[in-house]
């Protein structure tokens, strides 16, 4: 049930989403039509845009930052009023087909950037209209700065939405991804705003002005990649906790897969067991689209998993269709997704690999060496809830065969013929280590004994017996 509510939550939220961004990108049109601007610096911040997404900062399974918010800035203050909502969304539409993102995320995500670029064009018109008559031209730069706080606050208020829908995050939670990436955004929008307006005053400014941005942008980029390393580690220790509480690998492998997907993308997961000696592979969890399969058992030849098993190494695919066919197989997927990126760890116990632990997304180069790392590392604490498992139900057979050895040696105590004995012994040996051939070779003895002796044709039992030989006298 609670992916069918995050399905319909996420579809709610971007048909609202697309609703609200058709009136600015109205206006932007119209400002196009009406006033008199340049194609080529119109081409130009499109461009810009596109570039500056290009190689966005991961900061939630489901969420990118770049640094295209600085040609956004530039949008809002040299084109004409809501004219930037266009180019902005034009953009976005150009760089998420290129990263084959899905559809509702393609639509989402423009008209997302419309809604927020329309704002900061609409809150920069306002204030350079109403501060123009007391401070003449620099009355831009005020504008722009409050043109750069409400792009920035609307954007946040989206992606909290975003993530909302998605995971169902908590206040506090929301609360910890808006304060880190609104610092970035209003770092990189005031620097661009300062940069733009020194560059309209002279534009030999642009040499020093487009290294510092560049140099802020990678600072930037390597604080989030180390933010990011520490929220892995602390997912690792959330999968330890797991994996501590309790003995069904069940809810070891639910709680493991609920960790990992608020930290990789997971369009779909498994963990498989192997059985090497019937050849077969044993999903023991399916997730697929947040709904969780039945197990189902498989070969282990020709797929991820039983290479991963049969090479003992963990295996990073960072699209489907252009790996696959190197590593010898053929796609057979057993979900309703089309993956494009794979991640494959195998689970290792006493040094032994047993199985594998799997996460894929559909889109492509979505994971990383560092997400491959992760993943090994909580493939091995998987590893151990199964051994744990495993040691549990070995200790509680023997235990319930004490008690039934126990049970049955008062009641063999507690008879006097032999026959009973017998059939007692017969009888607990069945119930627990008797293999079925033994079983009923057992059963016919212990019924054979305890049945009385039948005599044989004459009435009287012919006993023989051996005559002593006669000591020789002398």
């Amino acid at each position: 049930m609670g992916g069918v509510r995050n399905r319909a939550a996420t579809t709610g939220l971007i048909l609202a989403t697309a609703l609200v961004s058709i009136p600015f990108l109205a206006l932007g049109a119209v400002g196009l039509v009406m006033m008199p601007v340049q194609l080529w610096l119109v081409g130009a911040l499109y461009a810009a845009t596109v570039l500056l997404a290009t190689r966005p900062i991961r900061i939630h399974p489901d969420a990118d930052l770049s640094p295209s918010d600085v040609a956004i800035v530039a949008g809002v203050i040299f084109l004409p009023l809501g004219a930037v909502s266009i180019v902005a969304a034009l953009a976005r539409m150009t760089s998420d087909m290129i990263n084959h993102k899905r559809r509702e995320q393609i639509i989402r995500n423009a008209g997302a950037i419309a809604i927020s670029s329309g704002v900061a064009s609409l809150l920069y018109a306002i204030a350079w209209r109403s501060l123009a008559p007391q401070v003449d031209a620099p009355a831009s730069i005020p504008a722009a700065v409050l043109a750069v706080f409400g792009l920035v606050a609307v954007d946040l208020g989206q992606l909290y939405l975003l993530l909302a829908a998605l995971r169902g995050a908590s206040l506090e939670r929301g609360w910890r991804w808006l304060v880190r990436t609104g610092r970035a955004q209003l770092l990189w929008s005031l620097a661009a705003v300062i940069t733009i307006e020194i560059i309209v005053i002279q534009p030999w400014f642009l040499v020093p002005g487009i290294p510092a941005l560049v140099f802020g942008y990678l600072d930037i980029r390597a604080r989030f990649v180390a933010e990011r390393r520490a929220r892995l580690m602390a997912t690792l220790v959330e999968v330890g906790h797991a994996v501590g509480m309790s003995l069904d690998t069940t809810e070891v492998f639910r709680a493991v897969y609920a960790q990992v997907r608020t930290v990789l993308e997971t369009d779909a997961f498994f963990v498989a067991i192997v059985d090497r000696a019937r050849s077969v592979m044993s999903y023991r969890f399916l997730v697929d689209a947040d709904r969780e399969l039945p197990g189902e058992d498989g070969p282990v030849d020709g797929t991820l998993a039983g290479l991963v098993v049969e090479r003992a190494q963990p295996l990073l695919v960072r699209d489907i269709a252009r790996d696959l066919a190197k590593l010898g197989l053929v796609r057979s997927a057993w979900g309703t997704i089309n993956e494009r990126s794979v991640l494959v760890a195998p689970m290792r116990i006493q040094g032994v690999v047993v199985g594998a632990l799997s996460v894929q997304s559909v889109k492509p180069n979505a994971y990383d060496e560092g997400d491959l790392e992760l993943l090994v590392a909580i493939a091995n604490e998987a590893a151990i809830a199964i051994e744990r498992a495993d040691l549990y139900a070995r200790a509680s057979g023997l235990s319930k065969r004490l008690v039934d050895l126990h049970r049955t040696g008062v009641e063999i105590n507690s008879q006097r013929r032999m026959e009973d004995v017998i059939q007692l012994f017969a009888n607990a040996f069945v119930s627990s280590i008797g293999p079925p051939r033994r079983r009923c070779t057992w059963i016919r003895a212990a019924r054979a004994s305890s049945s009385p002796a039948t005599p044989p044709a004459g009435g009287r039992r012919s006993i023989s017996r051996s005559r002593r030989p006669r000591r020789a006298t002398t």
